[in-house]
């Protein structure tokens, strides 16, 4: 648990905020005072971050080789999207430090993930503690090229609302020259909007459930019925399911089983707070089937609902608003407040999790951390 506690101290942090955004949410002024701290917060915690995680290993060394002549030498399939190679470059023409690159891009996520919060969030500072916990974390430290097209998308979804098609396309491909995941958001235009009936999801939903308990591959069994690729494709799914296994039964389905029961039983009361919740919820039913369809591939079913897990961040603090009686409230955030910290305790308690901060007493060097990446993940010897 030990790795645990710099997240954990944050998500406190966070909830304390989140308890004075409450208390006095009608003073105006105060909000934008909680909101301005949440911000700086993010900031200091993600912008000054050292190697945590994973993928620093990869994007570490493509910072230190990036350069005008591989931008100008793109490769479409075999470089980075040429959006994040621009950012990159931009960012080395100015100050050559990939911890520079992480700041900036740092203040690029704060801008649009606020923008986002304040537009749908009635308790912002809730909101972000929600949205940390429920892959946040490593949305944030360790996706760097999947966070900008995520969060892109997300300051697109007014105008799937309002009907207004250019200005969608036109950030959903901005989003796609970050990160490629962001074809997935083109044809959402045309039915995210759309009112599903409560019953309909509810069917959706436990289709979905029963696929998961019952071990039904469905995914595997289209491509054997399909014959797509042929025997080369489907071996290689079948090898892939091998070797990063499914999703088991844990704290996470109880979860996401608690979540499709509350939006199922608040579903009026949830699309009447706000219309564009119906957005939400569609996108929730996405992120249930991103999760259960693809069970057997627990690494590409992570992958797909990782796009879609921005439906929780609004829809978890609009099921508190549901609850008529204020002691069940009290109730639920409690419940809500002790999950948030048990999951964040399970989550991050590996030695490639350990936080450090450069305004912190510094942060170990990269050959340190690749180290303790290579003693985490090393095979055991018999």
């Amino acid at each position: 648990m030990i790795y645990a506690i710099p997240y954990i101290l944050y998500i406190l942090f966070l909830g304390f905020l989140a308890i004075l955004y409450h208390q006095r949410r009608d003073d105006e002024k105060f909000c934008r005072n909680i909101v301005t701290y949440c911000a700086l917060s993010f900031i200091f915690f993600f912008g000054f971050r050292g190697f945590i995680n994973t993928d620093w290993m990869v994007y570490y060394l493509e910072f230190e080789k990036a350069s005008w002549d591989s931008f100008a030498l793109y490769e479409l399939g075999k470089s980075r999207e040429p959006g994040f190679l621009l950012f990159v470059m931009l960012n080395k023409s100015i100050v050559p430090s990939y911890h520079f690159f992480i700041f900036t891009q740092t203040l690029l996520h704060t801008y649009l993930l606020f923008r986002f919060f304040r537009k749908y969030s009635d308790n912002v500072a809730l909101s972000l503690l929600i949205s940390l916990v429920f892959e946040g974390f490593t949305i944030n430290a360790n996706l760097i090229r999947n966070s900008t097209c995520i969060y892109i998308f997300l300051n697109a979804i007014p105008y799937i609302y309002e009907r207004k098609p250019l200005q969608y396309y036109a950030l959903c491909l901005l989003a796609i020259s970050f990160h490629f995941s962001g074809f997935a958001y083109l044809p959402l235009y045309f039915f995210l909007h759309r009112k599903l009936n409560r019953w309909v999801y509810l069917s959706v939903f436990t289709v979905c459930i029963l696929i998961f308990i019952l071990h039904i591959p469905i995914f595997l069994k289209f491509i054997q019925a399909s014959g797509i690729g042929g025997d080369f494709v489907e071996m290689k799914v079948e090898g892939y399911t091998s070797l990063y296994g499914s999703r088991g039964i844990g704290l996470g389905f109880f979860e996401r089983l608690i979540t499709g029961i509350l939006v199922f039983c608040y579903y009026r009361k949830i699309r009447e707070m706000r219309p564009e919740n119906t957005i939400f919820i569609n996108s929730l039913v996405l992120y249930y089937i991103s999760v259960y369809f693809f069970s057997e591939f627990a690494e590409i079913s992570k992958r797909i609902f990782t796009l879609f897990i921005f439906s929780y961040w609004i829809l978890w603090c609009d099921i508190i608003r549901c609850f008529y009686y204020e002691r069940n409230r009290y109730l639920f955030c409690t419940f809500v407040g002790f999950y948030c910290l048990v999951k964040t305790a399970t989550n991050l308690n590996a030695p490639i999790h350990e936080y450090d901060n450069l305004l912190l007493g510094g942060i170990k060097s990269f050959q340190e951390r690749k180290y303790i990446f290579e003693k985490t993940f090393k095979e055991p010897e018999y």
